[in-house]
């Protein structure tokens, strides 16, 4: 059971990295410069990374492992821009929960990519975490039974940050089936370099080469030691289990978000909001018994 252990530090490292990248948001001058953010994650992950190729085997790699790179590096590049600006538009505790949607798009797009089917206990957990949602606006009750996906609709954080859940469903998938044909910790370093290289155009055309020239900030440091420990631990887990249990306990994240949340940038009716991530969490529960 040590993909548990994995897991759940990913989870910590996941919210870190994720409320760090939020602080250095708040100090934006452009609105746009929040590509740079996105950037600077995986670039300042590198350094970090690296050296953990010392300790990976190296088997030759095929072209399975290359075309599913292929197909997930513009989903990826998709889901962390809609991902950061989710950070940026909207608080933490608004936005990381609707991750928990992440497994239950993993039990239809595993059935296809890695043909597990859920069970059951799956589909109760499926029922709670819509439940959870809906609980993330409690008081919206009292103007109608629906008001709660209103607001939900409204929130553009909430909005992209289901999209991204949507997206890390079938990469999830697709990332497991490429450490498959490879290794763990070669799949990271080699997914982070394509990453960064392949996200590089969409810098130099919303912030320029200044803006390139920019990530030699070392305050990104942090930012890439999280994501670094983050990618790896992630790496390591989902080897060990089924793809949509690592991913439900990895959505524990969203405690540590609310922590952060609270006492970095002074969210409000946190008891409110923690109900319902913790019936969504109740609901990642139950999928990973199923």
């Amino acid at each position: 059971m040590a993909w548990v252990g994995f897991a759940l530090l990913s989870a910590f490292a996941l919210s870190t990295v994720d409320a760090l990248t939020k602080r250095r948001l708040g100090a934006l001058r452009e609105p746009r410069e929040f590509y740079l953010i996105a950037w600077a994650r995986l670039v300042w992950a590198m350094p970090f990374v690296l050296p953990l190729l010392w300790l990976s085997p190296r088997p030759p790699l095929d072209a399975d492992f290359w075309w599913t790179i292929a197909a997930m590096v513009p989903l990826e590049l998709l889901a962390l821009v809609l991902y950061v600006r989710a950070l940026q538009l909207s608080p933490l505790s608004l936005t990381l929960p609707f991750l928990s949607l992440t497994p239950v798009f993993l039990l239809g797009t595993s059935v296809v990519i890695l043909g597990e089917t859920p069970t059951p206990a799956g589909a109760a957990g499926i029922v709670c975490v819509v439940l959870g949602a809906f609980l993330l606006h409690l008081r919206a009750w009292r103007a109608g039974v629906f008001q709660p996906l209103r607001l939900i609709w409204r929130e553009p954080g909430s909005r992209y940050m289901i999209v991204a859940a949507l997206i890390y469903g079938v990469t999830s998938d697709l990332g497991k089936r490429a450490i498959l044909h490879s290794s763990p910790l070669l799949f990271g370093v080699a997914y982070l370099a394509v990453l960064s290289v392949a996200f590089l155009p969409v810098v130099v055309y919303t912030a320029g080469w200044r803006g390139v020239a920019a990530i030699r900030r070392t305050d990104f440091a942090a930012i890439g030691l999280w994501e670094a420990v983050m990618m790896v631990t992630h790496v390591l887990a989902i080897v060990g289990t089924n793809v949509s249990y690592m991913i439900a306990v990895k959505r524990t994240n969203q405690l540590f978000g609310l922590a952060y949340g609270a006492y970095w940038f002074g969210e409000r009716e946190m008891a409110e909001r923690l109900l319902g991530t913790l019936v969504m969490l109740l609901g990642v529960a139950l999928t990973v018994a199923g």
